[in-house]
């Protein structure tokens, strides 16, 4: 039976109204999370303190200020010249219906030189992985865990970070521009929290030493760029000021601020195009204990188009030039792209497979195993769905 429209326009009809109804409530608690913000940002270094101290003992997500936390910042002025780097990474995972396991990175680069030399570079790197020893990890106790999945999500993620160090460290070999080393969505590895302390480890360690530590040592401003976030941070610090630094526990939360994140205490032409927020710094669990010296920060950025989130490790956020730097090419960059970092646009394109390349993909190891005189790979399962049958 077809999709009854009548009755599905009544229905979206009637979530007009209620979003119309909602977006007023939610306008009323981001004006009173604002004032209990301003009212306490003379005491910033308190909270500073106190949510450091409690961040495991609340029921909310929560972020430390750096400084007064209402206080915004225009945009500073662009370099005329700069060079900015970006990678992208996506993935082929393995499918267990093909008799060769295998899995495929493929790594976006993207090198754009702005000024009176302009220049780019863009290009991709495929890494396929197949042999027993890249199909596999194995920690000191003998316990071996399969590249599938997750794993090879948290891989990805690690061959970016590292990636991006090796792009900047290309760049400066080549450029006397200011450089920023920009990544796409967030630099806290929160996909690894439901892994095996050894396999969460081997991943962030690798990330942390070859990727954040390599472009500290190479002296390069780092940040990445998330579009329409929806974290809660600031708005947990929000939550916990209203409750008097007293929150309630965790299996009996009481919200003052429901269904508010950043994106909305921000929004509602707070931040005017241009500006960013204060300073915050990240209070999740393994970016205060795993993180050490590049724990991440972050702020937020009006850019016209939308609001984004800025983040970047600790030896950049305490150093102004560079986040100024971070904030006026970010601003420019999304402009460039019509409300998206053109950078990470174009990475992305890079990285990106499509159903169409995994088609091919399929194909070419079908036939290469077909020249290897071995079975063409695949399940009785996965060649029926292939085929239309009554």
């Amino acid at each position: 039976m077809p999709l009854d429209f009548n009755q599905v326009g009544q229905q979206i009809k009637q979530m007009g109204g209620d979003l119309r109804q909602n977006n007023d409530q939610q306008q009323h608690l981001v004006s009173a999370a604002w004032r209990g913000l301003e009212e306490e940002s003379h005491r910033w270094e308190h909270w500073q303190r106190f949510t450091h101290e409690n961040y495991l003992r609340g029921p909310w997500l929560l972020a430390a200020p750096t400084e007064p936390m209402d206080q915004f910042y225009n945009l500073p002025s662009c370099p005329t010249s700069y060079c900015i780097g970006a990678v992208d990474g996506s993935q082929i995972d393995v499918d267990r219906h093909w008799m060769v396991e295998c899995f495929l990175i493929n790594m976006g680069y993207v090198t754009i030189q702005y000024g009176q030399q302009p220049a780019s570079k863009l290009y991709s790197v495929p890494a396929l992985h197949y042999h027993d020893h890249e199909l596999f990890l194995h920690d000191k106790d003998g316990r071996s865990y399969k590249m599938a999945g997750a794993l090879v999500h948290a891989e990805r993620d690690t061959r970016e970070g590292i990636a991006l160090a090796l792009l900047a460290q290309e760049i400066l070999e080549n450029s006397v521009a200011p450089l920023v080393a920009m990544q796409d969505g967030t630099l806290i590895r929160w996909s690894l929290g439901g892994l095996d302390p050894w396999v969460r480890s081997h991943f962030l360690q690798r990330y942390l030493a070859e990727g954040l530590a390599a472009l500290r040592a190479a002296d390069v401003p780092t940040c990445s760029y998330i579009s329409n976030p929806k974290a809660p941070d600031v708005t947990g610090l929000a939550r916990l000021i209203a409750c008097k630094g007293t929150p309630s526990p965790p299996e009996n939360p009481v919200d003052p601020y429901p269904g508010l994140n950043d994106s909305k205490l921000f929004g509602y032409g707070r931040l005017k195009s241009g500006q960013r927020s204060a300073i915050f710094k990240s209070l999740s669990k393994i970016n205060v204990e795993e993180y050490g010296e590049h724990a991440i920060y972050f702020f937020y950025l009006n850019v016209g188009a939308e609001l984004a989130r800025i983040e970047m490790p600790e030896w950049v956020a305490q150093r102004p030039e560079w986040v100024d730097l971070i904030h006026a090419v970010a601003y420019d960059q999304a402009h460039r792209g019509g409300g998206y970092p053109v950078a990470l646009a174009r990475a992305h394109e890079q990285a990106v497979v499509r159903e169409s390349d995994r088609r091919v993909f399929r194909q070419m190891i079908e036939q290469a195993l077909w020249h290897a005189r071995l079975n063409n790979g695949s399940s009785l399962k996965q060649d029926a769905k292939a085929q239309v049958r009554v």
